[in-house]
């Protein structure tokens, strides 16, 4: 309810989502917390287990390297509109920044394609 607290049998506890802070923390948290919980579930043996480690490494591999797609785009100026659709790209697959419904517009007639996340 937006306070980082649960209803438990032995009284209110931290909110295991939010860890008490009372609201969900970025998309890299979650999603790293995802791969962890599908890693421990399915350990780093037999078949399962390797497939689903080899899977994390790579969302891990290519989240990097997008945040590093990010920090040079970043370099670009506001003007120049490669470097702001590979922004915005970017942060539509990493999710670091709020979207704000017009330049979602402006980018969804470029590829023909709405935006967003």
């Amino acid at each position: 309810m937006g306070e980082g607290l649960t209803a438990s049998e032995y009284g209110p506890e931290a909110c295991p989502d939010c860890c008490g802070i009372g609201r969900l923390p970025s998309t890299t948290i979650l999603r790293e917390r995802r791969l962890r919980e599908l890693e421990a579930a399915h350990g780093r043996s037999g078949e399962t287990g390797q497939a689903i480690s080899w899977l994390a490494d790579e969302v891990r591999r290519s989240q990097h390297v997008l945040m590093q797609i990010m920090a040079a785009a970043m370099e670009a100026p506001d003007t120049d509109p490669v470097g702001s659709k590979v922004r915005f790209l970017a942060n539509q697959a990493l999710g670091l920044y709020p979207v704000v419904e017009d330049v979602v517009q402006q980018h969804a007639g470029q590829d023909g394609r709405k935006g967003g996340t």
